[in-house]
Order: structure tokens, then sequence, then C-alpha cells
């Protein structure tokens, strides 16, 4: 299989702009529980479909893959552990905003899931991009009336070093209680600079 993954959950739906077509085309796709009807309405056939199907119908033909509805993981966290038994190791994950928060926060922590195990991955909505990352180096594209928000997800985040955007900064500390990270924006044409010695970071990419 792909080390390439393309999920679609049942989330509140995307529009068909919002799919990155260059990234979906090969990759492996899956669709978790409700995600399907997501998946059929924008056209894109699904390698597996996974869930309990207590939300949907489930589809008659293909491969799918039905658990009972008590159990530990939710149909996102299936569809990402599966894929990574399969090899996959980027993600992109659609229909996982909105919803009910308890739902919503489940899907930020399936992200930090995919960040454990040595991937990365991200949620994409038409209205926000979300990503969970290591200590590395990183560079964010300028996108036209987006801005770029930096969480601590672990207890701290530190060496933080931001350029690029209208508010810099070198070698700071974020923690997890206190937001100072909210709202920031790329500036330069190039994208915006981050890197961080230590910790996980939460980035939001929001339209405004």
């Amino acid at each position: 299989m792909s080390e390439k993954c393309t999920i679609f959950a049942g989330g509140e739906p995307v529009n068909l702009e919002t799919l990155d077509m260059s990234f979906v085309s090969g990759t492996a796709v899956y669709a978790a529980d409700k995600g399907y009807e997501l998946a059929k309405a924008l056209g894109v056939k699904c390698d597996f479909v996974i869930g309990d199907f207590d939300s949907s119908d489930k589809p008659e033909s293909g491969n799918v893959l039905q658990y009972p509805i008590e159990k530990d993981d939710t149909d996102l966290m299936l569809a990402i552990k599966h894929a990574f038994q399969n090899g996959s190791r980027f993600f992109q994950i659609y229909g996982a905003m909105g919803g009910s928060a308890d739902h919503f926060f489940g899907n930020i922590q399936s992200l930090a899931y995919i960040t454990e195990k040595g991937g990365s991955g991200e949620l994409i909505g038409d209205n926000d991009v979300i990503s969970i990352l290591p200590a590395g180096i990183y560079t964010f594209p300028y996108m036209i009336g987006f801005s770029l928000s930096l969480f601590a997800y672990s207890e701290r985040v530190e060496g933080l070093c931001v350029h690029g955007t209208k508010y810099e900064a070198d070698d700071i500390t974020l923690d997890n209680s206190f937001p100072l990270g909210v709202s920031n924006k790329v500036t330069a044409e190039e994208g915006a600079a981050v890197s961080f010695k230590s910790g996980r970071l939460l980035v939001i990419r929001s339209k405004r």
C-alpha cells in the first residue's frame, strides 16, 4: 500500500475545492464510518471502509471492516491504525472538523497519535488546517486570508523561533496553560519559518 493515506471522517463535510487532489490521487483511501458518505459525495473511491456503522448504513460492497459499537478506538482511530499496519505514514484527514466537541477533541488526539508513531498528518477542513509536530524545522506557506496559530500540545514547547510572520519570536517557550501563539499572520512570500527544540506543537491555520 501507499505511504500516503487519505481518510474521510464523519464530521463536518468539505467542499471539493478543499481536497488536495495531488495528494489524494494514488494514496490509500479510507472512510471511517459516516465518512464513506463524504467520500462518495466528492466522487472519491475508497479502498477500505471501517467502523461500527452506528451513524450510517454499512456499504453493501467493497472492503468493509465492521467493528462492535463497544470498543476502545473511535472509527477514525481504527482507520489510522489499519493504515499504519499497511505502511502508511503521511495522512490527510477530511471531515474531522466540527460536530460535537468531544469527537473533535478526540480527532485532535488521533492526530497526536500519528505524530507519536512517527508519522505526519493534517486535519483539513474548508476553513482550518490542523497539525501536530515534533521538534524540528518547518515552513508554512503564505495563504491569503489565513492566520497561523501555535500552541503547546505537550507541557512545554521550548526553543521556539518564528520568522516571516507579523509577530516574530526567538528562542521562546510556550506552555499549555497560556495561549501566547494565537492568530499570528504569515507575511513573507516564501512562507513562515518555524523551529523548536523540544515538545510537540499544535499548529492551526484558520481562514478569517
